[in-house]
């Protein structure tokens, strides 16, 4: 009787433990906010700025696609931890002129 009590407390230590670990480490590895790691406020990260987080520290040149030293809010979003946003858009491709007047036949 003594080992089943023995086994049973065991057993629910080592439960809750992996309960709590798991949390612990859920919690690391939380979507990351584009705008939250944007210190300066212009719109793209740099290297300085991704080092507040190591695991896109070491993502960042393979993120980069158009190799300018510099994140994107689009190629930011193919980073796995990145906080999706469906209304991401890039300034950088963003049609210029009136409402999309380009794309107008002419009259």
């Amino acid at each position: 009787m003594k080992f089943a009590v023995s086994l049973t407390c065991l057993l629910f230590t080592c439960t809750a433990a992996e309960t709590l670990f798991a949390q612990g480490v859920r919690s690391e590895l939380k979507p990351v906010a584009f705008s939250a790691l944007d210190t300066n406020k212009d719109g793209k990260l740099s290297l300085r700025e991704a080092h507040a987080d190591p695991d896109l520290e070491m993502a960042f040149e393979m993120l980069d696609a158009n190799h300018d030293g510099y994140l994107s809010p689009k190629e930011f979003q193919a980073w796995p931890r990145a906080l999706k946003d469906s209304a991401v858009r890039d300034p950088t491709t963003a049609p210029s002129g009136s409402a999309g007047a380009q794309h107008m036949p002419p009259q």
